[in-house]
């Protein structure tokens, strides 16, 4: 019955650790998944972070390059006009106004040394000015631009034609740094003769110099305003700081132009979480330009066709418009190649206009050291937690388990108690209601017959109030309301009067009785009233278990501070399987019910309670027919013994002997 009643516990909790262990299983794989999109995404996102803060940089960029530009240059009284109206538009719609520092205009002289003019934004003039060195760099460009015929577009030519696409200057100069910005015009159908002395191939064309301005920009202003304020735009993590790495690094010196933690200056080719180029002008990013590239190149077609119906005997003519881009054509050949040269050429043009390569690299980096480290600690972490929850899971199963049993075994303790309770209580009951009814019938007439029916109900009485008295005692200790007030208790009158109280079972069972306590014991620190009921349910049980031994001992020593009280009998013993349980509550050994011995289960259980409620302690020591040893450990008081006086009967070894 007993195993029965616990396999479809064991059962369940077996199928529920199953489960937990394939949840763990699936939640280990699961957050592996997570892992690796949660990586996925971190990448994709921070990649677009990244190419948004070059593109926003660029896009300022390009918008200076794009408004900067003049147009073609044929009265030079109103260049300064033209300047001012851009200066003035760049400071009123620029995010960034400061990013430009100086306006410089070159105009051009037709294969003359290039000249510097410089725009004073106070007086709203363009002066002329010496080159500083900071733009030499750019002066040499354009003194040699403008002495060297223009590049051969490919694929060549048809036999007999000659097209020439005039290289455009180059846009950034990260050295200064400076925006080089062409004055857009576009030429074709024009031939220039060269000298023979400039030593050029008599088949190519020179195109007219082109005019140009040269922005300055202000590095000190993109170090520590432009590119700290882009950074918290599209890094930032909370309101103190952004929650990357990142620095912008010059890919030809490979020096940080910002960083955004000290010493963070990664080299250009070294890998990182993102990575993007930057400060390049963006003409393709720009729609308008697009669609206007598209618009002018109809415009060339159309032109084109229009001069092929009119070619014969007419001279050569030019062409001039307005475009955002700085493109110079010139051809010289026969009629039938000029589209198709034009066409190309324009291609050719466009896609070099188009851009810019970049000058910087942006690189990002996660503060624990990469994406990777980051992604790996959050799984662990995360594995940590859910491992933690199911290990709390599984010990949660486990104590329902145990705790199941034990309420199985309480139930049955309890059911087994009120059997044993019913029975005892039956006994006495039917006794005393045995001899009410006779002396109520007249069945007992005489003195000495109604003296013994008093004593009998007396004495089953008196059996019925100590074990309710039992009963309230446990349930007062088990509440904790039961107080105990304690003092030197006297060892040997106290085992002595708990003997005499049960002399009458004494002489009943046939026991012996010896006593071993020393002459100089001390007393004990506790409640009388509670170590007399400890000494009464020991005494009782070595009365009721110990009848076949026809002996019971008492005795006591002194061991440091305690004193060790010992109730000893040779009766049946406990099995050593039974003894962790027999001061649970309720527990009564099934050879103790097999063999139909009264009991409720309390007295041990109570004994216990009280003995560590005084800080003492019991133990046990028993063995199958060879009897039982109780032994009291209880704190000895500080009070000096006191002897036994000679008048206190000392009935060792022996009080009652049958």
């Amino acid at each position: 019955m007993k195993v029965g009643s616990r396999l479809p516990m064991f059962a369940v909790a077996a199928a529920l650790l199953g489960l937990i262990a394939l949840l763990a299983t699936l939640q280990y794989r699961w957050l592996g998944q997570v892992s690796a999109a949660e990586r996925e995404r971190m990448k994709t996102n921070l990649a677009a972070r990244a190419i948004g803060f070059a593109q926003d940089f660029d896009r300022e960029i390009t918008r200076a390059y794009l408004l900067f530009q003049l147009d073609t240059i044929r009265d030079r009284s109103n260049i300064a006009t033209q300047v001012a109206e851009r200066h003035d538009r760049w400071q009123a719609t620029s995010r960034y106004p400061r990013l430009v520092k100086d306006v410089y205009v070159v105009p051009g002289d037709g294969g003359q040394a290039p000249v510097l003019q410089h725009f004073n934004a106070a007086t709203r003039f363009v002066e002329p000015a010496e080159w500083p060195d900071a733009l030499g760099p750019i002066r040499a460009h354009l003194s040699a631009s403008g002495s060297v015929p223009a590049l051969t577009p490919s694929p060549p030519m048809a036999p007999g034609s000659t097209f020439v696409v005039r290289t455009i200057p180059t846009a950034l100069w990260e050295s200064v740094p400076a925006l080089l910005v062409p004055a857009p015009m576009v030429i074709f159908g024009t031939s220039v003769a060269l000298e023979s002395h400039l030593g050029a191939r008599p088949d190519l064309r020179l195109a007219p110099s082109m005019s140009c301005m040269i922005l300055v920009l202000d590095r000190e202003y993109i170090a520590t305003e432009m590119l700290p304020s882009l950074a918290q735009q599209h890094f930032r993590g909370t309101t103190e700081g952004i929650d990357y790495e990142m620095a912008v690094v010059s890919t030809a010196v490979k020096s940080a132009v910002y960083s955004s933690a000290a010493g963070f200056t990664p080299d250009p080719a070294s890998s990182s979480d993102a990575s993007a180029d930057l400060f390049q002008v963006r003409l393709q990013e720009f729609g308008a330009m697009a669609s206007e590239v598209r618009r002018f190149t109809s415009f060339v077609s159309s032109r084109v066709d229009q001069t092929n119906q009119r070619r014969e005997g007419a001279a050569d003519r030019v062409e001039i418009r307005q475009a955002p881009l700085s493109i110079m054509l010139q051809h010289s050949g026969p009629v039938a190649n000029e589209k198709r040269a034009i066409e190309t050429g324009l291609a050719t043009a466009a896609q070099r206009a188009a851009g810019s390569a970049p000058r910087w690299r942006l690189m990002v980096k996660h503060p624990s050291g990469s994406l990777e480290t980051a992604v790996a600690s959050v799984r662990r972490r995360n594995l940590v937690v859910s491992s933690g929850i199911l290990a709390v899971l599984g010990v949660s199963i486990g104590f329902l388990v145990v705790s199941t049993r034990r309420a199985q075994d309480l139930a049955r303790q309890q059911m087994e108690f009120v059997a044993a309770v019913s029975h005892e209580l039956r006994t006495p009951l039917a006794v005393i209601r045995s001899a009410a009814d006779n002396l109520a019938d007249g069945v007992v007439h005489d003195d000495p017959q109604v003296r013994k029916y008093g004593e009998l109900v007396q004495g089953e009485g008196r059996r019925l109030t100590e074990m309710v008295e039992q009963i309230l005692e446990l349930a007062g200790i088990h509440s904790g309301q039961r107080g105990f007030a304690l003092a030197p208790i006297p060892v040997f009158p106290l085992l002595r009067d708990v003997v005499e109280a049960s002399s009458t079972l004494v002489e009943e069972a046939g026991l012996e009785v010896a006593y071993d306590l020393p002459e100089a014991l001390p007393p004990v620190l506790g409640d009388e009233q509670a170590l007399r009921r400890v000494f009464q349910n020991l005494v009782g049980n070595a009365i009721k278990y110990g009848t076949s031994g026809r002996w019971i001992g008492l005795r006591a020593r002194v061991n440091g501070r305690e004193v060790l009280i010992t109730v000893a009998d040779r009766g049946i013993g406990i099995e050593a399987s039974e003894q962790p349980r027999i001061f649970e509550p309720f527990y009564r050994a099934p050879g103790v019910i097999a063999a139909q011995i009264h009991g409720a289960g309390l007295g041990l259980s109570l004994v216990q309670r009280i003995v560590e409620a005084h800080g003492g302690r019991i133990t046990l020591r028993s063995a199958p027919g060879m009897g039982s040893e109780f032994t009291v450990h209880l704190p000895a008081a500080a009070e000096e013994p006191a002897a036994r006086t000679s008048s206190a009967a000392d009935p060792t070894p022996t009080l009652h002997t049958s």
